[in-house]
């Protein structure tokens, strides 16, 4: 009796991964990564990363049509940029990619003039931290907002002192080289709260480099000549932490361990993250 357990098991097994081979044969793997072509067009090739042996067909979708066109011999993908980009912005086509049964695509990056570095969507990522002020600006999630008016406020009822920090998870490992660290404004008036930052990475949220940081000390001559005491227009409204070198990391810890006044107040407009194009 136990045999035919086993016997019926056995055919069971083969009959449902029988199936499930049928239903969902190997098609092979295919990845192409981002193009990138400068501002004043050319071309670029990207290698298809593919066991398919099958030609590569592709088609540039509507989105990018006008300025961009393709081709491919073998595992070779050359893009060209037949209009140079005159705009203020950078612009994107997203290319349509076929190879034996499986279907795919990438994204081809038009450069504006003078750009090095491309913002990293935020898009899901979350902010913690040591200490917010409730009903003021908009605790953790200020930081992940282009609206310098809706930010994170450090705790002042009751008061808490130097150091504040704050920890950004950025779902995954990136390759990083700048930070851009806004300040709170109301209106054209920005609020230079934040004396002294350190921008700490890591990978694993348990071991922590410190890679960078500013300061800001008032007062401070503003390039006009005129010596600024306290909250203004003049008052750049960020500052960017630029790296020596691009970094890999998920989470950033920034700590702030000096004010511009004594009561260790802060505030943070956002926090972005680039990679170098």
């Amino acid at each position: 009796m136990k045999s035919l357990s086993y016997l019926l098991l056995f055919l069971l097994m083969a009959v449902t991964y029988g199936c499930a081979e049928e239903d969902h044969p190997y098609v092979g793997y295919i990845v192409i990564n981002r193009a990138v072509v400068e501002a004043a067009g050319g071309s670029t090739t990207v290698t298809a990363d593919t066991d398919i042996s099958d030609p590569i067909v592709m088609e540039v979708a509507e989105d990018g049509a006008d300025w961009c066109t393709v081709s491919a011999k073998g595992k070779e993908i050359t893009v060209t940029a037949t209009k140079p980009n005159t705009g203020a912005n950078y612009r994107t086509a997203t290319v349509n990619v076929r190879c034996g049964y499986r279907i795919t695509s990438f994204t081809v990056l038009q450069k504006y003039e003078g750009q090095e570095y491309l913002e990293y969507d935020w898009t899901g990522w979350t902010v913690k931290g040591s200490d917010f002020q409730d009903g003021d600006g908009g605790g953790y999630p200020g930081l992940l907002t282009e609206d310098q008016s809706d930010f994170w406020h450090s705790q002042y009822s009751p008061a808490t002192p130097n150091p504040h920090w704050l920890l950004i998870d950025m779902q995954k490992e990136l390759p990083v080289i700048m930070f851009r660290i806004a300040r709170r404004a109301n209106g054209e008036v920005n609020y230079p709260s934040v004396k002294k930052m350190e921008v700490y990475t890591s990978t694993d949220n348990e071991n922590f480099t410190l890679v960078g940081g500013f300061t800001f000390s008032l007062p401070w001559t503003a390039p006009d000549g005129t010596i600024v005491k306290g909250n203004s227009k003049l008052i750049p409204p960020y500052e960017d932490v630029m790296l020596n070198e691009a970094v890999t990391a998920r989470y950033v810890k920034l700590v702030i361990t000096e004010t511009n006044n004594t009561t260790g107040v802060a505030q943070v407009g956002y926090f972005k993250a680039y990679e170098k194009i």
